[in-house]
């Protein structure tokens, strides 16, 4: 084989292996915003759902399979927001609980009012409500910069920073918040859990 023909066959084949690695890279599926997440603060593991009922059922252990469809209507529905924070453990779930330890400390939304996807935070526990800090997430990953509302759940407070690994401006809030307010709207890089 000349070797004008053999190179132009071993750039072919190199663009397809190219092409290929190409290819399967994108279709791996990414923990980001404008999709339904949960995020395990103790092991800093993501995993992205199809639903956000599907999310929160992950994200309790299956301890709450019938959350409204979209976060809309579940930031307003009392009944879910008082079974979200219901003890982790019931009899009809305490082997699955345990197992799992799946509790939600909180709920983070791209858009103001609950809109747009979701990032569910679990935790091993409860917090403390001791004004410590109990679980963090040092670096928002691809949610950098995507909070626009959050929901605190089981005794739980969030501190949101402006910068990763909990550095620049800080900002907490206690309670459901539709929207986090112009010093951090689309800053978040790191948040604890108090």
């Amino acid at each position: 084989m000349p070797s004008a023909r053999r190179a132009a066959v071993i750039v072919a084949s190199l663009s397809m292996a190219l092409v290929g690695t190409t290819a399967t890279a994108q279709a791996t599926p990414k923990a980001k915003a404008g999709s339904h997440c949960a995020a395990d603060l103790s092991t800093h593991k993501t995993t992205c759902y199809d639903s956000f009922r599907d999310v929160i059922a992950a994200a309790t252990g299956g301890r709450v399979t019938d959350a409204p469809a979209t976060p809309q209507q579940a930031a307003k529905d009392k009944k879910f927001l008082a079974e979200l924070n219901a003890p982790a453990v019931s009899p009809a779930h305490a082997r699955t609980a345990v197992a799992q330890n799946k509790v939600v400390g909180g709920i983070l939304y791209e858009d103001w009012n609950y809109g747009g996807g979701s990032l569910t935070l679990t935790v091993p526990a409860a917090c403390k409500d001791d004004g410590q800090w109990d679980w963090g997430y040092n670096s928002l990953d691809d949610w950098n910069d995507s909070v626009s509302s959050l929901i605190p759940a089981n005794n739980c407070y969030i501190a949101l920073y402006s910068d990763i690994y909990y550095n620049g401006t800080q900002q907490q809030y206690n309670g459901s918040t539709p929207y986090v307010g112009d010093a951090m709207n689309d800053r978040a890089s790191s948040i604890k859990l108090l």
